[in-house]
C-alpha cells in the first residue's frame, strides 16, 4: 500500500518529513495515522522512527549460523519421528506429501501451538489500542531464500492448508479463491468426501477425490489418535524445548522463523525428507500442487 517499505526502510534509524522528501517519499498524514495505528512507526514532532525490531544482514547472518546449528541437533532428536511421519502417509499412498505436512502441519503450525499454549507468543487479540491487528512485526536483510509460509482456508471445522511459496503462492491462490471451495470443505466436515472436481480461474479442474475415491491429499484428525497429529505432537515438544534452551536475543518469534527454515534445510541434508520440485516450479499445475497442500478436521476423540 503506497510506499510503505520505502518509508519505513527510511524510518528505521529515525528519519523527517523533509529528509524523506529528499529520497521522493512524501507520506500522507493518512498514511502515517495507519502506520502509526499499526503500531509500526513512532512520531516525535516532524520525526518518524520505526518501532520494530530491524535485523541487518550482521545480526542476521549471526541468528541464521546460530539456528541452523541448533537445526541439525533437532534433526537428529526427530529423526524417528519424521520417520514415522513418512511411513504413515506413504501407507495411504501419499509418500509425495511428506515435505509438505511435516512444514505445514508440523513445523510450521504445532509448533506455534505448542509456544502460544506455553505463553511464549503474543496474544494476538484485538483491543482498543490495536484494533486492526495484533500480531508480531519485524525485518531482516537478506531476504531467506526458498523460504515456505503457509494459508489457510477454513470452512465447518475443516481447514485446507496450502504450503506456498513466491513461485507458487499464484497458482494456489487460484485453489483458494474456487468458487465451490467451501461447499467441499463442508462436505468433508460431514465425513464424505466431495466427487466433484472445482472449477478454478483460468478454466483449469482440481479435485480431492481420485478416479478410485481416494483423497489426493492427506486429511488429519486434529486429535490423540491420529498418527500423523500424534507424531506431529512429539516433534513440535522436541523443537519447542531445543528452542527455548538456546534462545537468542532477538526472540522467540523471529527466532522460531528462521529455526523452522534451517530445520527442514538439516532434514533435507541429512536424507530424511524431500522438497518436491513443484515448490520452486511457476508453472506447475494443480495436479502436481496437491504436495502443497493438506486437510486438517477438528474433533474430539471417539
Amino acid at each position: 500500500m503506497d510506499d510503505n517499505g520505502r518509508l519505513l526502510f527510511r524510518a528505521r534509524l529515525g528519519v523527517s518529513r523533509t529528509e524523506l522528501r529528499h529520497y521522493g517519499i512524501d507520506p500522507s498524514d493518512s498514511q502515517i495515522a495507519l502506520l502509526r495505528a499499526y503500531h509500526l512507526i513512532a512520531v516525535e514532532g516532524d520525526r518518524l522512527a520505526t518501532t520494530f525490531p530491524v535485523l541487518g544482514s550482521d545480526e542476521t547472518a549471526g541468528l541464521r549460523t546460530r539456528m541452523a546449528g541448533l537445526a541439525e541437533a533437532v534433526a537428529s532428536e526427530i529423526a524417528v519421528d519424521v520417520s514415522g511421519l513418512a511411513d504413515v502417509l506413504a501407507g495411504q499412498g501419499l509418500a509425495g506429501c511428506v515435505y509438505g505436512v511435516l512444514f505445514g502441519y508440523v513445523i510450521d503450525g504445532l509448533i506455534w501451538d505448542r509456544l502460544r499454549s506455553d505463553g511464549l507468543l503474543p496474544s494476538g487479540e484485538l483491543s482498543v489500542e490495536r484494533p486492526y491487528w495484533n500480531g508480531a512485526f519485524w525485518a531482516v536483510y537478506p531476504p531467506r531464500e526458498g523460504a515456505m509460509g503457509t494459508n489457510e482456508i477454513e470452512e465447518s471445522g475443516v481447514r485446507l492448508t496450502m504450503v506456498w511459496t513466491d513461485e507458487t503462492v499464484r497458482s494456489l491462490n487460484r485453489v483458494a479463491d474456487a468458487p465451490a471451495l467451501r461447499s467441499a470443505l463442508r462436505v468433508v466436515s460431514r465425513g464424505s468426501l466431495p466427487r466433484a472436481a472445482l472449477a478454478v480461474e483460468g478454466g483449469e479442474m482440481w479435485t480431492l477425490v481420485d478416479d478410485e475415491g481416494r483423497p489426493t491429499i492427506p486429511i488429519i484428525r486434529r486429535r490423540d489418535s491420529d498418527p500423523v497429529h500424534g507424531i506431529g505432537l512429539r516433534i513440535a515438544e522436541k523443537v519447542v524445548s531445543a528452542l527455548l534452551r538456546d534462545l537468542p536475543e532477538a526472540g522467540v518469534v523471529a527466532s522460531a522463523h528462521e529455526l523452522i527454515w534451517s530445520l527442514m534445510d538439516a532434514l533435507e541434508a541429512a536424507g530424511m525428507v524431500r522438497r518436491p520440485g513443484t515448490f520452486d516450479d511457476p508453472a506447475a499445475g494443480l495436479d502436481s500442487l496437491g504436495v502443497q497442500m493438506f486437510l486438517s478436521v477438528d474433533g474430539a476423540e471417539g
